[in-house]
């Protein structure tokens, strides 16, 4: 098949089962299938892109970009830098954008002239290896742990701010002017609290000294939980977008973290709904499933944007042997789906 001249292009009317991305401007119901040249690999965070030349149906020459998972997504299934060289005939298998117009999709996956297939974002069931668990559990929250997520559900939708939260007249105006791309991500900001626990990334929580330190994937926030008894916020703390958390075990065997000294920041409690000083999140993390689970349920408070208290929650679970990726986030790269809107 790769061996052909031509561009095959085919739209695919098929469910989508394993296709994901940030943005909704792709439609998760078809497929194209575009082969070619590839002239461009960048290897970039937050997406990497993959640039393929072709010829369409009446024998012009196109180029189609795609956009891809994070770094760390991609080498989770078995991607590198040297996965292709520049030059070499591809199949890539992608949702388009809803506009044909546009030459821009969404990547599923590319298949190499020897035949092998690299996935972006998952790979089919019956190509994925089971998820293995650690040898031990954690029995004080320590580990690396990975969010148990839709990931159709957290990558494409649900990115207009929450329709159902208790806005004071201040939030209401705010949401009513929300703008996805004036997300401070696009800047390769890292999420602030609490938007960083919603992060699609791992995190590894370390215990020295009776404190916890947890340290997110692909983003520069560190927090450092004080456990100590009695602990408050020092005078010396300055208001910063990730506050200061003060941490205890429940007689429950719950880590409670009380979090406040935040500053004023912009979307610092969700997409497109900014954080006052006043902000207060209370965390609630149970170790489940034998110490290999991780549940965790939350509250904000914030009166200058919230008439009520909102709860979330989400779970993770315990992964061993695995290493962060310190590729940075490239701001071009960030905005780089912007000349296709």
């Amino acid at each position: 098949m790769i061996a052909r001249c031509l561009l095959i292009v085919s739209i695919l009317l098929v469910n989508s089962s394993h296709a994901h991305h940030s943005r909704a401007a792709f439609n998760l119901d078809s497929s194209v299938e575009v082969e070619g040249t590839l002239v461009e690999l960048s290897w970039r965070n937050p997406h990497a892109f993959v640039v393929v030349e072709a010829l369409d149906e009446t024998g012009n020459t196109i180029e189609w970009t795609f956009e891809g998972h994070s770094i760390a997504g991609l080498m989770r299934n078995g991607w590198s830098p040297n996965s292709f060289e520049i030059g070499e005939r591809v199949v890539v298998d992608a949702r388009p954008n809803r506009d044909p117009a546009r030459l821009f999709g969404l990547l599923n996956h590319v298949t190499k002239a020897d035949g092998e297939t690299l996935y972006a974002f998952s790979r089919p069931a019956e190509d994925a290896p089971p998820p293995r668990r650690p040898i031990a559990p954690s029995t004080d929250f320590s580990g690396t742990w990975r969010s148990i997520l839709n990931m159709r559900q957290t990558l494409v939708g649900g990115f207009e701010p929450p329709a159902d939260w208790p806005y004071t007249e201040r939030g209401l105006e705010e949401v009513a002017i929300f703008n996805l791309n004036d997300d401070p991500g696009l800047d390769c900001e890292s999420y602030p609290m609490p938007r960083i626990t919603r992060f699609p990334y791992n995190q590894r929580w370390e215990v020295a000294d009776g404190n916890i330190t947890v340290i997110h994937e692909q983003a520069t926030t560190v927090r450092n939980l004080n456990m100590n008894s009695g602990a408050t916020i020092p005078s010396r703390h300055v208001p910063d977008e990730n506050g200061y958390s003060i941490g205890r075990i429940a007689d429950d065997g719950s880590l409670v973290v009380n979090t406040a000294g935040f500053a004023e920041t912009k979307w610092g409690t969700e997409r497109g709904v900014s954080s006052s000083e006043q902000k207060v999140v209370v965390e609630t993390y149970r170790l489940v499933d034998d110490g290999y689970g991780l549940e965790l349920t939350y509250t904000i408070t914030d009166p200058e944007f919230l008439t009520a208290t909102v709860e979330l929650g989400r779970n993770f679970r315990l992964v061993s042997n695995y290493e962060f990726t310190d590729e940075p986030c490239d701001p071009e790269a960030a905005r780089r789906h912007l000349q296709f809107d």
